[in-house]
C-alpha cells in the first residue's frame, strides 16, 4: 500500500496541472498574443522585404544522328564511352559555354528603379541606357543617377556623395571612367525616381549565371533535359534560357566538330611518329640482309655448321697427307728405303718418283750383287738414284710447303666460321626483337590508319540534330517566396513559440496555485481556500459588504471547518501567519474574526506584529500609545487597550508602540497571561502575527494557539515557503496547524451558479489591508 502511495504521489506530480497552466496563461496572455503577433508579422515582412524569384524552363531532346554508318564503316563517337546526357549537362554549365551567353547578350549593365522597399530591375525597360570603355570601367558598383531640368542628369558613387552633372548624349568623364548616357525616352524633370546602375564585370557574370542555372535530365533513355533559370526579373530569366537553347545547338556543334578536329590532329602526328620508327626497323632488315646475305638467321646457322664439318675434314684429311710426306721426307733422308712407305695419298708425280725410286733402288740392289760398288755401272745407276732422290726431295717439300699453306688457310676459315657462329645468337634474338617490335607498330599505324578515316567519315557524316521539346516559359507566378507556405509557417511557428514560452513559464513557476499543490508538497490538512475576487482587494468586512459572494462563502466555510479543530475547553486560540508580507493574512484575520462574532460568538483580534502597525484599518483607533506591546510590559491593562469594532461581538487590540524586543516580550509570562485573561471573556482568540519567514515572533504566537492557521497566496507564494513552514512545525512540533490557500484563481466551472454574486464597494480604503 505504502508503495502504491508513492507511485500515485509521482504520477499526480508528472501530471499536468491545468489549473496552474490557465494561470500562467491568463498571467501572460498579452506575451502570448504579442508573441503570436510577432511570428506571423516576421512571416508578413518576410513576403514583403523579400524580391520575388521567377523560374523559366525548356526542355531539349539531345539526339546524334550517324549518318556515316550509310558507308558501311562503324563509327567512332567522341562520348563513346561517357554518359552523353551528363557530358551535355557539364558542357552547359561550363565556363567556356558561359562566356559565349554572355558574349550573345546584353547582360553588361543592370538598371534599377529605388523603391521605398526593394529595387526594381528595369530590363528593357529603362529610361536610359550606359555606354563606357571597359578598360577603365568601375565594374561590381551602384553608381546613381537622377534626372535634371532640360536634358542634364545627376550622377553619383555614393548616395550621399556630391553628384556631378552630364548630359545626355555626351561624354562624360565620371571617377576616372569614360562614359555616355543615352535616353531611351524623353526625359522630364518631374522624374522624381532615383536610379542607379551597376556596371557588372566578367567574373560577376559568370558567378551569376552559375548560381541561377539548373540543368536536370528529364529521362536518360530518351535523352532529354531541362534548362531553368531563375531571377528576380520573369522577362530576363525567359530570354536568358531563350538564348541558351540557341547557343547551345551552334555552340555544341562546334565543340563537337573541334573535338573531331583535335583527334584528326593527333592521329595525324602520331602516325608520323610511327612511320619514322617503321623505317628505322626497315633499314635495319635491309642492312642486316645485306650482311648476312640472308634474312634467315637460322638457316645461315645451319649452313656454317656443315662449313665447319667440311673444314675439320679437310684439314684431317691434309694432315694426314703432310704427316705422310713428312714420314716420306725422313725415311728418304735417312735410310733411303722407300720400299714401305705409302704413297697412294701422294699428288700423281710424285706417287710415280716414289715408284721409280723404289724400282731404282730394287736395281742396284741387284746390280750390288753382281757387281762391286766401285765399278762403273754400279756408280752410274748410284748417281741416277741420288738424282731423283734429290729430285724427289725437293718435289716432296714443295707439296709439303703448299699443303702446310693450305692447311693454314683452312685453320683460319674455321676460325672465321667458329666466330661467325658464336655471334649468330645474338643476331638472331636482336633480328627477333626488332621483327617482333616491327610488327607491332605495324599493327599500331594499321589501326591509326583506320580510325583516322573512320574519324574523318564521322566529322563529315555525324551531324548533332537537337529538338525543342518546350520553349522558354514566360513565369507569371514566382518561385519564391511561396506566400501561403510562409504564412502557415509564420501561424505554426506562432503555435509552437507559444507552447514552448507557455512551457518554459510553467516549469519555471515555482509559485503554489492549487490546493493539490499542496497536499502533494506537505503533510498538512488544508482548512480551505479563498478564490479571488474583483472586489476583495477593496471590501475590508468582504461578507457583509458582499456576502454572497464566492469569498464570503468560503470564509464562511472556513468558520465551519474550525470546529475539527476544536479544544477541549471549548475556548479557541486561532493564530494567522504566513511566510512573508502580502499573502493575507490580515485579511483572513478581519474576516474570520467577523464571521465568528456573526455567528454569536465574542471575538477578539489581537494585532501581534508590534513591528510594524496597521495604518489602513477598517476602525479609528483613539489613542495608539496602548496597545499589546503596553499590556505586556504591564503598562496597561488589557480591557484598556481594547478598540470596539462597528461589528457587534468583535473586538480588536492593536499592536501598540514598536517595542526594541518583541520577541522577548512573547517569551514572558504576560503573553501567557494575557491570553489566559482573554479567553475567559472571548470565545476566539485571532491572532495576526507577523510572517514567520521573517521574524520569530509569529512562531512563538503559535505555541500558544489551539490552531494555527498558514496563509499560502496563490500565484505568489513560492513552494519553498511550504518547505518552510513544515520544517516549523517538525522543530516547534505544532500539532495543530492547518494551510488556507488565497486568493485562488477561478477554474472555469460553473458550480453554483445562480448563488453567487458579486457588488462592487464604494469604500476602497478598508480592503487595503487585504494584501497586509
Amino acid at each position: 500500500m505504502e508503495i502504491e502511495g508513492k507511485i500515485n504521489t509521482n504520477q499526480q506530480e508528472e501530471a499536468i496541472d491545468f489549473d496552474k497552466l490557465k494561470v500562467v496563461v491568463k498571467k501572460n496572455i498579452l506575451w502570448i498574443i504579442l508573441l503570436f503577433l510577432a511570428a506571423n508579422l516576421a512571416a508578413y515582412l518576410t513576403i514583403r522585404w523579400t524580391k520575388a524569384v521567377y523560374e523559366s524552363e525548356s526542355e531539349l531532346k539531345l539526339d546524334v544522328r550517324k549518318d556515316a554508318s550509310d558507308f558501311g564503316i562503324k563509327t567512332l563517337v567522341d562520348d563513346q564511352n561517357l554518359n552523353m546526357i551528363s557530358g551535355e549537362i557539364e558542357q552547359i554549365r561550363s565556363k567556356t559555354f558561359f562566356n559565349r551567353l554572355i558574349d550573345s547578350m546584353d547582360l553588361q549593365v543592370n538598371y534599377y528603379s529605388i523603391g521605398q522597399v526593394l529595387n526594381f530591375e528595369m530590363y528593357t525597360s529603362s529610361p536610359f541606357k550606359v555606354r563606357y570603355n571597359p578598360q577603365v570601367a568601375i565594374f561590381d558598383q551602384p553608381i546613381y543617377i537622377n534626372f535634371l531640368q532640360g536634358n542634364q542628369f545627376a550622377i553619383r558613387l555614393q548616395k550621399d556623395a556630391k553628384p556631378m552633372t552630364g548630359n545626355f548624349g555626351k561624354k562624360l568623364v565620371f571617377e576616372g571612367m569614360e562614359l555616355i548616357v543615352d535616353a531611351t525616352t524623353r526625359v522630364s524633370g518631374e522624374d522624381d525616381n532615383d536610379y542607379f546602375f551597376i556596371i557588372n564585370s566578367r567574373p560577376e557574370l559568370l558567378s551569376y549565371l552559375a548560381s541561377n542555372i539548373s540543368v536536370e535530365p528529364l529521362n536518360f533513355e530518351a535523352n532529354t533535359i531541362k534548362i531553368s533559370f531563375s531571377d528576380f526579373n520573369p522577362l530576363k530569366a525567359h530570354d536568358i534560357v531563350n538564348k541558351i537553347d540557341s547557343v547551345y545547338i551552334s555552340y555544341s556543334n562546334e565543340q563537337k566538330n573541334l573535338a573531331n578536329k583535335q583527334r584528326l590532329e593527333w592521329l595525324v602526328h602520331e602516325l608520323g611518329q610511327v612511320e619514322q620508327k617503321m623505317e628505322g626497323y626497315e633499314t635495319y632488315f635491309e642492312n642486316f640482309t645485306l650482311q648476312n646475305k640472308s634474312n634467315n638467321v637460322d638457316d645461315d646457322l645451319k649452313k656454317t655448321i656443315l662449313m665447319i664439318n667440311a673444314v675439320d675434314s679437310q684439314r684431317y684429311e691434309l694432315s694426314k697427307k703432310i704427316s705422310n710426306i713428312n714420314i716420306i721426307i725422313n725415311q728418304l733422308t735417312t735410310s733411303g728405303d722407300l720400299s714401305s712407305i705409302p704413297y697412294q695419298n701422294l699428288p700423281p708425280f710424285l706417287a710415280q718418283k716414289v715408284e721409280e725410286l723404289q724400282v731404282l733402288t730394287q736395281n742396284q740392289n741387284k746390280l750390288g750383287l753382281s757387281y762391286n760398288e766401285t765399278t762403273f755401272a754400279y756408280q752410274q745407276k748410284q748417281q741416277q738414284l741420288t738424282a731423283l732422290k734429290n729430285q724427289l726431295f725437293r718435289q716432296l717439300a714443295d707439296v709439303r710447303e703448299d699443303w702446310q699453306k693450305t692447311m693454314l688457310e683452312l685453320n683460319q676459315k674455321k676460325y672465321r666460321l667458329e666466330q661467325q657462329f658464336a655471334s649468330m645468337p645474338d643476331k638472331n634474338t636482336q633480328f627477333t626483337k626488332n621483327q617482333r617490335f616491327y610488327k607491332l607498330y605495324e599493327e599500331f599505324y594499321l589501326t591509326m590508319m583506320k580510325s583516322k578515316a573512320e574519324t574523318e567519315i564521322a566529322q563529315a557524316g555525324s551531324t548533332p540534330d537537337f529538338k525543342i521539346l518546350a520553349s522558354a516559359t514566360l513565369p507569371v507566378v514566382p518561385k519564391s517566396p511561396q506566400k501561403m507556405m510562409i504564412l502557415g509557417i509564420g501561424l505554426v511557428a506562432g503555435f509552437m513559440l507559444n507552447f514552448f514560452f507557455i512551457g518554459f513559464l510553467y516549469l519555471m513557476n515555482n509559485k503554489i496555485n492549487s490546493i493539490q499543490e499542496i497536499e502533494r508538497a506537505i503533510d498538512v490538512p488544508v482548512l480551505g481556500s479563498i478564490p479571488i475576487s474583483v472586489n476583495s482587494s477593496s471590501l475590508p468586512f468582504h461578507f457583509i459588504e458582499n456576502p454572497k459572494s464566492r469569498v464570503s462563502e468560503s470564509i464562511r466555510t472556513l468558520r465551519t471547518n474550525l470546529d475539527f479543530f476544536a479544544s477541549d475547553h471549548g475556548r479557541k486560540v486561532i493564530a494567522i501567519s504566513s511566510t512573508v508580507s502580502g499573502e493575507g493574512k490580515s485579511f483572513l484575520a478581519v474576516n474570520l474574526g467577523g464571521v465568528l462574532a456573526l455567528s454569536s460568538k465574542k471575538v477578539i483580534l489581537l494585532d501581534l506584529d508590534m513591528r510594524k502597525s496597521k495604518e489602513n484599518l477598517p476602525f479609528d483607533i483613539q489613542d495608539k500609545s496602548k496597545g499589546v506591546s503596553t499590556v505586556l510590559i504591564r503598562k496597561n491593562k488589557w480591557r484598556d487597550c481594547i478598540v470596539k469594532t462597528p461589528l457587534a461581538n468583535f473586538d480588536y487590540m492593536p499592536s501598540g508602540p514598536h517595542p526594541p524586543n518583541p520577541s522577548e516580550l512573547l517569551l514572558n509570562g504576560e503573553f501567557s497571561q494575557l491570553l489566559a485573561d482573554l479567553k475567559t471573556e472571548y470565545d476566539f482568540v485571532v491572532m495576526d502575527t507577523p510572517p514567520v519567514g521573517l521574524v520569530t515572533d509569529g512562531i512563538m504566537a503559535m505555541r500558544q494557539a489551539d490552531l494555527s492557521i498558514y496563509m499560502v497566496r496563490a500565484n505568489y507564494s513560492k513552494k519553498e515557503f511550504l518547505k518552510n513552514l513544515e520544517r516549523v512545525i517538525r522543530i516547534n512540533k505544532l500539532n495543530k496547524t492547518a494551510v488556507v490557500l488565497n486568493a485562488l484563481p477561478d477554474s472555469g466551472q460553473t458550480y453554483g451558479y445562480g448563488y453567487y454574486q458579486e457588488t462592487k464597494s464604494r469604500n476602497g480604503l478598508w480592503g487595503k489591508i487585504r494584501n497586509s
